[in-house]
């Protein structure tokens, strides 16, 4: 286990939002506004930041489970930031909450998932799918 690790570990990533990041644009629907998947993204990338600082060297998490809900549509040029906080460690199962917000509201929320591997075994395993 990765003795660092403590609970309310977090992170925020931000953007501004532009056209490739909009539903259209990555074909989830026909809206010109922030897509989900971005969304999900921004947050993952908030959680994966808030711990690979204090992991071991050689060790990386890796999402497993997200419960995301979209709750408002930003427009493109509009700044979006997620934040993400560890709030219960399992040995190698790390649970996030996290909240995404736009210049004006929040517009997401999510219980997410990541666990802790070793990157070269993980590479190495999923690897074994190419031969």
């Amino acid at each position: 286990m990765d003795s660092n690790l403590k609970l309310n570990l977090s992170a925020k990533s931000e953007q501004i939002v532009q056209d490739k990041d909009t539903a259209k644009a990555l074909g989830s629907g026909r809206a010109e506004v922030f897509a989900t998947p971005r969304m999900i993204a921004l947050m993952e990338n908030a959680a994966y930041t808030a711990v690979q600082p204090v992991l071991a060297k050689g060790r990386s998490t890796v999402g497993t489970a997200i419960n995301a809900k979209h709750l408002a549509a930003t427009p493109v040029g509009i700044k979006v930031w997620a934040k993400a906080t560890l709030c219960e460690i399992d040995r190698k199962k790390l649970t996030f909450t996290i909240e995404a917000h736009d210049e004006t509201e929040l517009i997401g929320t999510a219980v997410h998932e990541r666990f802790i591997i070793d990157e070269q075994k993980f590479a190495d395993k999923a690897n074994t799918k190419a031969k």
